[in-house]
């Protein structure tokens, strides 16, 4: 295990019940209950009005002002400039921001950028891996733990990652592609840790992760 895996783990405990309860305060669509990722999926589906929610934010930041957008993506997430940016693009004063639906927090409102960057950029799926994938190094950020797993689960099955960026939310697709990358989180999750996402922050750590990794693989 890598310093950063296992700084993961010791903050693991501390993290598991916030990212769940915190969703559900803000009215997530669909929780993942904390407990090692097994099929422990719960539903709690909430309408989103026609015309709104991350993907159609997504579209209407990167559409209005694409250079902001990627600045955006190109802060840490966590910082105040990435915190400040993201509130910025999700004032609901705005036309986009207007479209995001209740959750506007950082992590959504990366998460639908880099969702709609990675769909305009890169028209077909990544490769398979072939081999045995190198060891992840995380951020060694406790308050990032999230992040940094779902981060991990991309380099884990790139495939199944493009899959649920690709795929409309609620769709019979997005289903479909969910317990694959659930399957990859739980390959990267410490044993015994116990991490809770919402799907919609699963999602958002998904795409932006992605973003990341296929850039990378360009640079090399």
């Amino acid at each position: 295990m890598t310093k950063a895996m296992m700084m993961l783990a010791a903050s693991a405990a501390l993290v598991c019940g916030a990212g769940t309860a915190a969703a559900q305060s803000r009215g997530s669509q669909e929780d993942i209950a904390p407990g090692g990722f097994g099929n422990d999926v719960v539903a709690a589906r909430r309408s989103t009005p026609a015309g709104e929610g991350p993907a159609v934010f997504g579209k209407c930041a990167v559409d209005a002002d694409r250079a902001g957008a990627t600045a955006l993506l190109d802060a840490k997430i966590g910082s105040g400039e990435s915190k400040n940016a993201a509130k910025k693009l999700a004032d609901k004063k705005t036309n986009c921001g207007a479209m995001i639906g209740r959750d506007r927090s950082e992590e959504i409102v990366r998460g639908a950028i880099a969702r709609q960057l990675y769909t305009e950029t890169y028209a077909a799926a990544p490769a398979p891996l072939t081999s045995e994938p190198a060891p992840f190094q995380g951020s060694g950020d406790p308050s990032l733990v999230q992040y940094d797993l779902a981060s991990c689960a991309v380099t884990r099955d790139p495939v199944a990652a493009d899959a649920l960026v690709r795929a409309a939310e609620g769709s019979a697709e997005e289903r479909t592609a969910f317990p694959a990358v659930v399957a990859a989180v739980g390959r990267c999750t410490p044993n015994g840790a116990k991490i809770g996402f919402s799907k919609a922050q699963l999602r958002a750590g998904v795409a932006e992760g992605l973003w990341a990794y296929r850039k990378g693989m360009a640079a090399r």
